[in-house]
């Protein structure tokens, strides 16, 4: 049996946000009079969800509320979440490809679902997803596996032909804690190296490479 059905990752998988979170970030840190911080910094700071993205970003600040960090990054993120970001390049094409193949899809991030809604709402409404399911609540983050597991019972398919696309190690466990493949792309926010290290079984350079594991 092939591999049937396909989860996405967000950030840095299927669409590029890294500019608009980079100056959301800075536009907090700014608030609280520091300094700003490299996007090529932040970049190595997403994946894990807004409260860890901000505590990351406070990390030599601790006197700083983290809520406060977080409340007006959101705030302003909000506004500005689809100023820059775009999906990345071949991501339509493929998403054309796997539909007209009938396979499944469906998105999980640790992007809250609010900002999740509104990117696929701007960004990816032609195509069908199953489920799209952002950040919750932080019991469920990814690498839990319990959202996941829902999809895959909504995908209807065996989680061992499930493929789990994402650019992260947290996207390769989640993959493994639920029993799905794990794919890391090349072309998203963390090194390719780390992917491989947490135990990616497949690494594409682009997203069309993905049909071949179909």
């Amino acid at each position: 049996m092939s591999n049937r059905g396909v989860i996405f990752d967000l950030d840095g998988t299927i669409a590029h946000t890294l500019p608009d979170i980079a100056a959301a970030v800075n536009l907090g840190l700014a608030s609280f009079a520091l300094p700003e911080r490299p996007i090529e910094e932040i970049r190595m700071m997403v994946g894990e969800g807004m409260p860890t993205l901000c505590k990351r970003a406070l990390v030599n600040h601790p006197d700083i509320p983290l809520s406060e960090m977080v409340g007006r990054v959101m705030s302003y993120y909000r506004q500005h979440r689809l100023d820059q970001t775009r999906p990345f390049d071949g991501i339509p094409e493929l998403l054309d490809e796997l539909t007209a193949r009938q396979v499944p899809m469906a998105v999980l991030t640790n992007k809250p679902q609010e900002h999740t809604d509104a990117i696929m709402g701007a960004f990816f409404s032609r195509w069908s997803f199953v489920a799209i399911e952002g950040y919750r609540e932080e019991s469920r983050r990814k690498p839990d596996p319990r959202t996941a597991m829902e999809i895959i019972e909504r995908l209807g398919v065996p989680p061992e032909h499930v493929l789990m696309v994402g650019d992260s190690r947290t996207d390769v466990l989640t993959a493994i804690n639920a029993g799905m493949v794990p794919v890391g792309v090349a072309w998203g926010y963390r090194p390719t190296e780390e992917i491989l290290a947490a135990g990616a079984k497949h690494l594409i350079e682009t997203p069309g490479k993905l049909l071949t594991l179909l």
